[in-house]
Parts: structure tokens; sequence; C-alpha cells
């Protein structure tokens, strides 16, 4: 039997109960204070303490005042969540506000036929890849307590709608359906279909169904070849303390559009980057567990970091065998200077363009020790083809005249740089670099480069110094993928 609207939400009420009561912060008098303390001053609204009654009496009337003031069940989580941060306790909360505000959104509709089928929904690649078709990009990533396809639904009710567009939640359903049906479980999918179809009858949305149908058998063509996943890290200096950095970073999963998720900036010490570019990938390769795709790790670089081997930074390095990133993922260097300095970004889009369009036009330049940096510029700039420079010396160093040439390449535009990160007059290096480039359009470049670097781990930490794989260092910026700008959480932290 259908619950009525009032039963639906009494029982989300005694739900968030049963969470709190077991709450080792709201069991305790002082914690407790100081959690209704904050209440207090974020909900602008009285809230007595509790003062020798009942435990859970007390919090049925705490949870119903707040369930009346807009945005008071999220405030409670949430002050909650600056004494325990993140508890299991935390997330069931976080949940079970989503609920509320799901029922809210579906007019104290009951939801709860829908759970066990999108409970049963767990590949969280595959619940962001709804989300994200849903919500026609808009929603890019999910909060960790999102772990199910009912918590994906729950969250997205109500959330990030067109006028004209079909309720996120609603498409999120069909769609989930859709993936139900190509496992073979039919009865399941008509569950969740019989649902959505009587909401759109309840609602007046049977056109918007039908035309959200319609898209969705209209995107059915032969899917694109697989794209990569990309984690671009980007070291910003300080600007006071040489020796510090900002460490921002973003991530891009979506398969159907550039959509780079801005991550936490940190504020640290040149020595720990390494480390916390460890963590970082191990966190996002946790996010990212079941997901299809390759993994390219691009590192935006200043200059006085370009000497940095960042692509045999190592995983793992508490255990007795560190894995170097290369082995896993294809890395890749980029301009931080060029990021930021708009006046380089016509020529940059110029080459890059040749370079995509008319790649047999596009070939490599090789910089001279005797050539002036005044004629490499000009001869990059009248060279329309000339897409990517070689190195004489490697950037990063206190050269004025290593300096002098990365400029003038940065400055014509050239979107890729190759350099060996020793010595660009080895002659190993220049044979390198003649396999690399051999083809025109530099369409081989990095699966080229990505062999040199597998012949030199094949032979092991001890020999690995001695093969130019280990050298060698690849710049490709590409202008159509930019990250965005660090969020409004930029903050200095201390470590």
């Amino acid at each position: 039997m259908e619950r009525s609207p009032a039963r639906v939400r009494n029982e989300l009420v005694a739900d968030i109960v049963d969470v709190l009561q077991e709450s080792s912060t709201v069991r305790q008098g002082n914690s407790a204070d100081l959690w209704v303390n904050m209440l207090n001053k974020e909900l602008s609204s009285p809230i007595e303490p509790l003062r020798g009654e009942a435990l859970r009496p007390w919090l049925l009337r705490l949870v119903e005042h707040c369930a009346q003031i807009p945005d008071g069940l999220p405030c409670l989580v949430r002050c909650l969540g600056y004494l325990e941060q993140r508890s299991s306790a935390i997330a069931s909360l976080l949940r079970l506000v989503d609920e509320w505000e799901a029922v809210d959104f579906f007019d104290g509709a009951d939801l709860h036929p829908l759970q066990p089928v999108l409970r049963e929904i767990r590949s969280t690649s595959a619940l962001a890849a709804l989300a994200r078709r849903a919500s026609r990009s808009r929603t890019q990533e999910l909060p960790a307590w999102c772990d199910t396809g009912w918590a994906v639904f729950l969250r997205l009710a109500g959330g990030n709608s067109a006028a004209k567009e079909l309720p996120v939640s609603m498409a999120f359903l069909a769609l989930a359906a859709d993936r139900l049906v190509e496992e073979g479980n039919m009865e399941a999918a008509e569950d969740l279909r019989r649902w959505n179809r009587q909401q759109a009858r309840a609602w007046g949305l049977e056109e918007k169904m039908a035309d959200w149908q319609r898209g969705v058998v209209d995107q059915r063509a032969p899917q694109p070849p697989m794209v990569p996943a990309y984690l671009m890290i980007q070291f910003e200096p300080d600007g006071v303390d040489p020796d510090r950095y900002f460490l921002s970073h973003w991530r891009q999963s979506d398969a159907e559009g550039w959509h780079p998720v801005p991550g936490e900036t940190l504020h640290l010490h040149r020595d720990d980057l390494p480390a916390e570019v460890e963590t970082l990938i191990e966190q996002t390769e946790e996010r990212w567990s079941d997901l299809r795709q390759p993994v390219v790790l691009e590192f935006i670089l200043p200059w006085e970091l370009l000497g940095e081997p960042v692509e045999w930074w190592h995983k793992e390095s508490s255990t007795l065998s560190p894995t170097p990133l290369v082995m896993d993922y294809a890395v890749l260097v980029r301009s931080f200077e060029r990021l930021r300095k708009a006046a380089w970004h016509r020529p940059w889009h110029n080459k890059w363009r040749q370079l995509k369009e008319r790649p047999a036009e596009s070939h490599p330049y090789w910089k001279q020790p005797e050539q002036s940096h005044f004629h490499l510029e000009r001869e990059l700039k009248e060279d329309d083809h000339a897409v990517c420079l070689v190195l004489s010396q490697p950037p990063g160093t206190d050269s004025r005249s290593s300096h002098q040439e990365f400029m003038a390449g940065l400055r014509a535009g050239v979107p890729a740089m190759i350099w060996h990160r020793g010595d660009c007059g080895d002659p190993a290096f220049r044979e390198a670099v003649a396999d690399l480039v051999q083809d025109r359009g530099l369409s081989g470049l990095l699966n080229r480069a990505g062999n040199w670097r597998k012949e030199a781990l094949a032979l092991g930490p001890e020999g690995w110094d001695n093969h130019v794989g280990r050298h060698l260092a690849i710049l490709l910026d590409d202008p159509e993928r930019r990250p965005g700008p660090p969020g409004p959480d930029r903050a200095p932290v201390t470590t």
C-alpha cells in the first residue's frame, strides 16, 4: 500500500533521528551543546539545548523544527559535520537530507518502490555517466555518498533542470531503465518506466518524456573511439616564497565533452609536491575505480619546475617497490606561463589548427645551438607549418639562453616541444627525436614517446638512467583542452 505524504515525511524524520541518536557527538553533553550553538548561529532561530529530558523526543522536535526552515536540515548536518567531519553518520544523514528534498520535489510522493531496483546499480563510473547524460553535462561528478542509483536519483531530484526539459531525476530513471534492459533485467526496467510514466501523466510531462526518449534513440549512433580521462595537475608559484607553490588539479572523465572538475587547492613547500601528487593520484584512482578509459596525467609547470622528472615520480612510495608514474600513465607537460598569458594565445590557436587540420603539412623545427633567439622566433612565426620545437638546451635552469629559447617557442605559438632533461646534444636523444617526429603531423608522437619510456622501464631502476627514454620530456599544449580557474575554496593550507 502506498504511504501517505504525511507518513513519508514522519518516517524520514524518524530515520534522521535514528542516525543522530547513535552519534557520539549528540550523546555527549558538551559536544551536543557546541552543535546546538552552531545551529543557533547559522539558522538564526532559537533551539533549546537538551536539559534533563529523554534524548529521542528532543531530537524529534529538533529535526521537525529544522525541517520547517529553508536550508534547515542541510544546516543541521553541516554543523554536525564541523564536529564529526567525514563520519559514517554524516554520509547517512546526507543521503536522508537528499531524500527529504526529493520527496518535497515530488510533492510528498512515496519514492520507496524505486529503492530496491536503484540500490542494485552500484558502478561509480556508470552512475556518473548516467548523471552527466541526464543533466546534459551540468552534473559532472557526484558526492562520495552517492554510491548507488537510489542515492543518485535522490540527489538529482529537483536539481539542474531547465524550464523546457524533463526533470533531471526522471531522465536519470529513463537512462537507468535502459541500462537494466541492456543487462537483461527487463522486470526491474519496467518498474522504473512504469513509475516514470505515472509521474509524467500526473505532471503533464508526457510530451517532454517522449522528446527525451527520441533524443536518447538519436544518441544511439556508433560510439566514437574511447577518449582518455585526464588528471590535470598545476603548480603555481607562490609569488612571495620561492619554495612554495599552490597545487591545483582538475579531473576530466566526460567522454562526450570537455568539462574539467576542479578539486581542492593546496599551498605546499616544493619538497612536498611529489608526495601530495601521489596522494592525489591515489584518490583519483579510487574515484575512477571502474573507469574504462585510459588516464592521461598532465602537469602544468612553471619555468623553474620544467626540469623536474615528473614522469618518474612515484606511486606506492611507502612500499618496497615504488611504481614510476610513467609505468601506468601517459604523462605530458604543459606551460603554466602560456596558459596565463592571453596575449600568446592567438598564434597558439593558429599553430594548433594547423596541426589538427593539415597534419600532413606540419613538421618539427630543430633549434641549432648557434642560432640566435631572435631568428629562432622569427623563423617559427614565419613558418606556419612548424608545430614542434626540438630544444637545444633543457628548460628550467638558470641559463638565460635556455629561457630565451623556450620563450621564443611560446611566443610563436608552438604547441609541442621536446627536450632531454640533461643533455639535448646527446646523440641518443637526437636519434630518439628523429623517431618521435618521423611522420608529418606528429600523430604518433605520444605513442612513440611511450615506447622509448617503456624501453627504459624494461632496464629497471638499476639501468634506466643510461637510457634516453628516462630523460625524454614532451610538452604538448592543446589550447582546446584547458583547465578552469581554481575554485573559490582556494586558500593556503598549513602543512
